[in-house]
């Protein structure tokens, strides 16, 4: 057996240059909409040495905003002294500054707590305790001058500065310097687009500082006593400024005032849950809405509201709201309900012997679907588990470079899976007159050189749609060959209502027939073990592979006795 590869080292100085990159790329494209603080920050770092930007990069980065002085141990800064007061003259970091107590004894480990102060009754105290008990027993300011002379405790200056560039940078707060770290080691290749002034995310300071106070918000609500306090919910919510026109943003207020509505509906707080839904109309702003009224009698209302959504609506979880809904409002109002669709899709049954490794687990996992894959194929055909990597691959070869596209504010820093309102119902529109063109191609053979030519040129770069390790060149072969145009046609053409959604869902399984002449030249299996269900998801395709003609069907696996 040979030895295990050994990961790959990063290089001397990495984070360095990734501070550097991020600070440099952000005034690049925001300079103009920068304060004087976030400028400053900028200057004073380009004036340090080597190893205080270093160390430097560690006070910004590390968890906490006071770090012990005597935790600063890295083999780049080899004299931390000096370093210090480097950063101390530019002015981006400050040495023992005003701190609360409780904050200060919090750097101490318990052990260190002990021997510095002799509490009394420690012994059976847990760390959060014993700080209480120290701050009962002695004066702040002896707590505050021992911490400081016995742990001197440094902070970064401009971290509020920092929190600017990183979200001009990322445009989100969820994402930080380790992207560039996994970028560094080859986890991922990103592709390269276009990053410029006339497409950047942010156009106004306001944006900016939206984006930020949006973020602030969504932490807030992880406080479980905030999700408790209906006041408290209210008054986060009315703190938040409304958006511009800017189209990210308007999903960003969303997302953030929608949860804050559906607690205050959990919390029985009807009509202001309902108030801050009608601010929003975006999925599930409407179905919440439909059930509030609902809730408060209002029964033509909420009905109105399920036609408005049936009508205008391209959100499939929206219509399928409505779809189970409606029943409840019909009774409700002593009307007769229309009888729901039955499934039309073919159903078989394959009995299989249950592997012995799976015996004693309820859930063997993929095994199943390699067995079932396995079973179905012979001389004829040829069967292979591709769930959904295989379509969305195929999407992603042909669109490839429209999902790329300079598209204003889709892409805002190099290291993006996919541009920014992939996930929406604003993807289609936005790209409306090239993806258009490209399923032309369809109606052609060109559309074959174009997901071949993607395929070869793109090979292993980062794409939301193409898994590589799952998309073969045998594989991606006989998908150009066996599946008809018209068939992808239709099958992208409902992902482009929302790829978000409909990325999932699609059938374990792909028979090929190893024949050209054979119908149907291919079929799709979604494979069901004992116990399994029907996923939302995969109804939903199933439903849609039914009205597109296209070959699907679902396979019931049962286990022969032993």
């Amino acid at each position: 057996m040979s030895a295990p590869e050994k990961p790959p080292e990063l290089p001397i100085g990495y984070h360095v240059e990734n501070l550097t990159t991020l600070l440099h790329g952000v005034m690049a494209q925001y300079a103009d909409l920068l304060t004087a603080d976030e400028h400053a920050l900028v200057q004073q770092f380009d004036t340090l040495n080597h190893s205080a930007k270093s160390l430097f990069y560690r006070l910004l980065t590390r968890q906490g905003t006071l770090l012990r002085q005597d935790k600063l141990n890295y083999g780049d800064v080899p004299d931390l002294e000096a370093t210090l007061l480097e950063l101390e003259q530019a002015g981006l970091c400050r040495r023992n500054p005003p701190a609360a107590v409780p904050e200060l004894l919090h750097l101490l480990t318990r052990p260190e707590l002990i021997c510095s102060f002799s509490p009394t009754g420690h012994s059976k105290l847990k760390k959060p305790e014993l700080v209480q008990r120290i701050l009962e027993q002695q004066p702040e300011e002896d707590l505050r001058r021992h911490i400081q002379t016995r742990f001197p405790y440094v902070e970064a200056r401009y971290q509020e500065a920092f929190t600017t560039f990183l979200v001009c940078f990322f445009g989100n707060s969820h994402q930080d310097l380790t992207e560039f770290v996994i970028s560094e080691l080859g986890h991922v290749r990103y592709e390269s687009y276009s990053l410029c002034r006339d497409t950047r995310y942010f156009q106004t300071r306001e944006q900016i500082e939206h984006q930020i106070l949006y973020a602030q918000t969504r932490q807030q609500l992880e406080d479980k006593t905030c999700l408790q306090d209906a006041d408290r919910l209210l008054a986060l919510a009315q703190g938040l400024p409304a958006p511009d026109q800017h189209p990210h943003l308007q999903r960003r207020y969303q997302s953030t005032l929608i949860p804050i509505a559906r607690q205050l509906e959990r919390l029985q707080q009807w009509q202001p849950a309902l108030g801050l839904f009608r601010l929003c109309d975006r999925h599930p702003s409407l179905e919440r809405q439909a059930r509030i009224l609902k809730k408060l009698g209002q029964l033509e209302a909420s009905l109105a509201l399920c036609q408005q959504i049936r009508q205008h609506s391209q959100h499939p979880e929206a219509l399928e709201f409505v779809d189970r809904f409606l029943p409840q409002l019909h009774k409700a109002l002593g009307q007769p309900s229309p009888p729901r669709p039955t499934p039309t899709w073919p159903e078989t049954h394959l009995n299989l012997t249950r592997p012995a490794d799976t015996l004693t687990s309820e859930t063997p996992g993929e095994a199943v679907e390699w067995l079932a894959a396995a079973a179905l194929s012979d001389q004829h055909h040829q069967c292979c588990y591709v769930e959904n990597t295989l379509f969305n691959g195929l999407f992603g070869l042909l669109f490839w470079d429209i999902v790329f596209a300079a598209v204003p504010g889709a892409f805002i820093n190099p290291f993006q899976r996919g541009p920014l309102d992939l996930h929406s119902e604003d993807f289609y529109p936005r790209r409306q007159p090239q993806i258009e063109a490209r399923l032309q191609q369809l109606t052609t053979q060109q559309w074959q050189d174009t997901m071949r030519q993607h395929f070869a040129a793109k090979a292993g770069i980062a794409n939301p749609f193409v898994f590589w390790e799952a998309l073969s060149p045998e594989l991606l072969e006989r998908a150009l060959q066996r599946i008809p145009p018209h068939h992808l046609h239709a099958v992208f053409r409902r992902m482009l209502q929302h790829p978000g959604l409909y990325r999932n869902g699609f059938p374990d399984l792909i028979r090929f027939a190893v024949d050209h002449q054979t119908h149907p030249s291919y079929e799709l299996i979604e494979i069901k073990g004992p116990g399994d269900k029907l996923q939302a998801n995969q109804i939903r395709w199933l439903n849609a592979f039914v009205e597109a003609g296209i070959p699907a069907s679902v396979c019931w696996v049962h286990w022969e006795p032993t």
